[in-house]
């Protein structure tokens, strides 16, 4: 069974595909296959034909930053840029899930809906956390309000993402508790239970 992990930014989904994966899930992360892609050279090379040189830096590396920036600040950018990675990054994880079709594998996928993929998976589970505690947290990451805003805007508000989820986990209540129902949430997905 191939599952998707999603939420919106700061709620908590690499927590959880953390706590999976000390759970013996196999995971796999849209954003690593995304880092690993803007360091292959056919890629690169596409990101400058898109976006020209100034998205680089002096030594020839994705400036991610940069390139964050102007894809947040316009969809038409940014609609290029997905239209590059996401089938590649989809590839990538049908690659890693065929290997072991039978066994369940965890991916996470911060734009699942944003990108109606959430088809392509049996079931799709939701990190959920209030936007005032999202916005605490990535700004104890050194983003700024301005930055945070313009990448939430950039996604379907959570309660929505919530109500077409299969799954919610509340990332609200600290650790412990998040673990207790990351291991619910399997034990229902063991059993091939299919709502919360």
């Amino acid at each position: 069974m191939l599952v998707a992990l999603t939420g919106c930014l700061g709620c908590g989904k690499s927590t959880v595909l953390k706590i999976l994966r000390e759970l013996g899930v196999r995971t796999i992360s849209a954003d690593e296959i995304v880092h690993e892609l803007l360091d292959s050279k056919e890629v690169k090379e596409e990101i400058k034909r898109l976006f020209g040189p100034d998205v680089f830096l002096k030594d020839g590396r994705v400036d991610r930053k940069r390139l964050a920036q102007r894809i947040f600040s316009n969809q038409k950018e940014r609609e290029k840029l997905e239209g590059l990675l996401h089938p590649l990054v989809f590839r990538r994880i049908e690659k890693e899930y065929e290997k072991e079709p039978g066994r369940l594998m965890v991916a996470e996928i911060p734009l699942l809906f944003e990108t109606d993929t959430q088809n392509r998976f049996s079931k799709v589970i939701t990190v959920y956390a209030p936007l005032e505690v999202a916005i605490k947290r990535l700004k104890s990451r050194g983003m700024t309000r301005e930055d945070i805003e313009a990448r939430l805007k950039s996604q379907m508000p959570i309660e929505k993402k919530v109500e077409r989820s299969d799954f919610v986990i509340d990332n609200s209540r600290g650790l412990k508790e998040i673990r207790k129902q990351v291991q619910q949430v399997l034990e229902k997905l063991q059993k091939g239970e299919t709502r919360a």
